[in-house]
């Protein structure tokens, strides 16, 4: 009966610590500016099933660390509501999923992918521009999100 214990306990403890997996990791060189942060490196887009994270890194040392999950943004340990976070970022609150699109290389704001190899967007009068490239087979897309009247870029370029 002690061993039965003894074993439950483990397992659990050592289930405890187990960490998920991502579904997807990219390496990433990524630039940008924003009222609240301006920074060009290389490093990580991971993404969970209900989470993306992305991480910074400049001579080893992590500048940089977004976790989109939920209505909530965290940048650099700090978390927000989206639409607080977008305030903050953006210069404006534009919509809950705003971050996650662009990071995921979706259409923004209702807009549609004809599917070829890139597409663009320019909303606002010609204030956001917004530009998704596939590389070959579907690796390497490059992603640019220009906001002119915030003054807002984002660039997102996978390596291979």
């Amino acid at each position: 009966m002690k061993r039965k214990i003894l074993l439950f306990f483990a397992i659990l403890i050592l289930a405890g610590c187990a960490k998920i997996a991502p579904q997807k990791t990219n390496a990433v060189n990524f630039t940008v500016v924003s009222p609240l942060t301006r920074t060009s490196d290389a490093g990580f887009m991971r993404k969970f099933k209900n989470q993306t994270e992305v991480q910074i890194y400049a001579s080893g040392i992590s500048v940089l660390s977004l976790i989109l999950k939920g209505d909530k943004i965290c940048m650099n340990g700090a978390c927000d509501d989206e639409l607080v976070f977008n305030k903050k970022f953006f210069g404006a609150e534009h919509y809950r999923g705003l971050l996650g699109e662009i990071l995921d290389g979706k259409p923004i704001f209702g807009g549609s992918d004809a599917g070829g190899h890139c597409f663009e967007q320019s909303l606002q009068e010609g204030s956001i521009d917004y530009k998704v490239c596939r590389g070959k087979d579907g690796g390497g897309r490059s992603i640019s999100f220009a906001d002119a009247k915030r003054g807002v870029k984002i660039k997102i370029r996978e390596l291979q």
